[in-house]
């Protein structure tokens, strides 16, 4: 029976514990506000009803705002401190912890717009590990510092795709890997939310690049192999096949074994290139546009000359002739190329080769 007794009044006991907080005898109408339960509003409007200590609010209490916000919760020394509730006259309202009047510890705050961030806070901002969900469905999940996204981070996006890596200052920068829900995959350098630096980007037909980039583009050198087999392995430019480089012909089809080294510009060869077979047969010249164009020698695969001349959009336009045992510098095509020279065009250029293609047509 008094073990009975006992735990009844216990049980009493601790359903009392709330109410004694708030059992302070009332603050007098006017004075020294200390170790009682009174209301005092400012001039300004504002007001606080709840407990006080030393003439400061301290304890729990409401204090509303003239422009409508209301914080419910703890105070300390005047302000607010501890576990507290603070709504926005819009509709906004952070739930959470508090230190000398900021939101600081864990807290969840609910956006107007339905989106909410629940995590940490550090003197009023996002600081340290948080949540952020959108209103649509996108969640960042990962560090916070001074209220933006910043350090290692997940996000993802509705559609599907993710982001996993680092932040900085409320954007993708450092080291990241984003798989595209089409799958898609880029792994390497960020800056400002786009591909910088050194990355792989596998796509999902099968294709892969590895080298530079920047501004998302590829760019700088870079190595990319195509699904058939084929591979390009040199320059890039606004994530175009430009600069120095050499496209190895992989594929099982009529252009297996072959390879061109030389310049490409826009994608295209152009420049000085050599293009091999795989007889050891060859031709090295100039290029516009991929196709031959000015000056232009055609070798055997015995290295002796098939032709050479002049070419325009890959055709040749002077047949002559030319072997590596029997040469005739006297030949017209060698008299057209000495006079250009001597007028001042360098051999080997496009307009070298223009000059030579008009002393051809005056002639």
């Amino acid at each position: 029976m008094k073990q009975i007794l006992y735990i009844i009044c216990s049980l009493f006991a601790l359903s009392t514990i709330p109410s004694i907080s708030w059992a302070l005898p009332d603050c007098p109408s006017s004075g020294y506000f200390h170790n009682c339960f009174g209301t005092y509003v400012w001039d300004n409007g504002d007001i606080y009803v709840g407990e006080w200590k030393d003439d400061k609010s301290h304890g729990q209490g409401t204090y509303t705002f003239t422009n409508g916000d209301k914080y419910v919760g703890e105070h300390k020394e005047g302000k607010s401190h501890g576990q507290g509730t603070y709504t926005f006259t819009n509709g906004e309202k952070y739930v959470g912890e508090y230190k000398e009047g900021k939101s600081h510890g864990q807290g969840t705050y609910t956006y107007i717009n339905g989106d909410k961030y629940v995590g940490e806070y550090k003197e009023g901002v996002r600081s340290g590990q948080g949540t952020y969900t959108f209103t649509n469905g996108e969640k960042y999940v990962g560090e916070y510092k001074e209220g933006k996204s910043h350090g290692q981070g997940t996000y993802t996006y509705i559609n599907g795709d993710k982001y996993v890596g680092e932040y900085k200052e409320g954007v993708r920068s450092g080291q990241g890997t984003l798989t595209l829900s089409s799958g898609t995959k880029y792994v390497g350098e960020w800056k400002d939310f786009g591909y910088h630096g050194q990355g792989t980007i596998t796509y999902a037909n099968g294709e892969k690049y590895v080298g530079e980039f920047k501004d998302s583009k590829r760019h700088g050198q870079g190595t990319y192999t195509h699904a058939s087999g084929n591979q390009y392995v040199g320059e890039w430019k606004d994530d175009k096949r430009h600069g120095q480089g050499t496209y190895y012909y992989l594929a099982d089809d009529k252009y297996k074994g072959d390879i061109f080294r030389g310049e490409y510009r826009d994608g295209k060869r152009y420049g000085q290139g050599t293009y091999t077979f795989p007889d050891g047969s060859k031709g090295e010249g100039e290029w516009k546009d991929g196709k031959p164009n000015g000056y232009f020698i055609e070798y055997n695969a015995d290295r002796t000359i098939k032709r050479e001349g002049i070419f325009k959009d890959g055709k040749f336009l002077y047949a002559q002739k030319k072997s590596s045992t029997n040469s005739n510098p006297n030949s017209k095509l060698n008299k057209y190329k000495e006079f250009c020279e001597e007028i001042g065009f360098k051999p080997g250029t496009e307009k070298f080769a223009d000059c030579v293609l008009k002393a051809m047509e005056k002639d």
